[in-house]
């Protein structure tokens, strides 16, 4: 996009100005231009080797916080997208939420709104007392917006690997988050990354949208805090574009 993103500008917000140090390094290394300029005007579901992986990088949470002002995840063309998560005055940059020495979430504050929040585990309980709204479609509305975007996460996984098994000239596809390049075809049909699979390398345009926004979230594990139903958003039209059953989830 080309975007300039801060946190402020005005020299008599500290807190802001020093988040924007934060996220100098936490905005991710790719976008939904970055990805779209790899497939310009290939068919969705066809399999090009003119397509590679991009991966948003590690902890871009910068880029989940601006939403679409910052197009981080993937954002699908005909879909309309929240920005930049403002919270609430007292909490809506990067040190006023996590200890700048220790990064950790200071859980005290948090406590102040959020009776649930005692520790640091606690954290994946928040949502707003008044959202009943059952995003994932497991009939759980006490469930906190990190276990609403898990379930999601999940049912994108499970629709990728689907896809892949099914449309012509794909090869069934896993994902290691801890080994490089994460996405590998499933070469021995065991299910499991073992060592004898190569680098995924039969991408169809939409197979890579929804694996470029399932790298998104696993990387940027405080995204339910950061911009929660920005990324109910994105996960839900990626669970459309490779074909996955939305019966039951909300978009939010």
């Amino acid at each position: 996009m080309g975007a300039t993103l801060t946190m402020v500008t005005a020299e008599d917000d500290v807190a802001g100005l020093e988040s924007n140090l934060c996220i100098n390094c936490h905005q991710g290394r790719s976008s939904t231009p970055t990805v779209d300029r790899q497939l310009s005007d290939l068919p969705g579901d066809e399999v090009s080797d003119r397509i590679r992986f991009s991966n948003i990088h590690y902890f871009a949470a910068g880029a989940t916080l601006f939403g679409n002002d910052a197009q981080g995840a993937y954002q699908f063309a005909d879909k309309e997208y929240l920005g930049r998560n403002e919270h609430v005055n007292r909490f809506d940059s990067c040190v006023e939420c996590h200890d700048t020495h220790a990064l950790e979430v200071v859980v005290t504050e948090c406590a102040d709104c959020h009776e649930n929040v005692q520790t640091q585990a606690d954290l994946v309980n928040i949502r707003d007392e008044d959202n009943s709204t059952d995003y994932d479609g497991d009939g759980d509305v006490t469930e906190g917006m990190a276990g609403e975007i898990a379930t999601m996460s999940e049912a994108l996984y499970a629709a990728m690997q689907t896809y892949s098994a099914s449309t012509p000239g794909t090869l069934p596809i896993l994902y290691d988050s801890h080994a490089y390049p994460y996405f590998f075809a499933d070469a021995d049909g065991n299910g499991e990354v073992n060592g004898e699979e190569g680098g995924y390398n039969t991408w169809t345009p939409n197979l890579l949208r929804a694996a470029y926004n399932y790298q998104y979230v696993q990387k940027d594990p405080g995204a339910f805090a950061h911009n929660g139903k920005y990324v109910l958003q994105f996960l839900y039209d990626s669970i459309q574009a490779v074909g996955g059953d939305t019966t039951g989830m909300t978009r939010p």
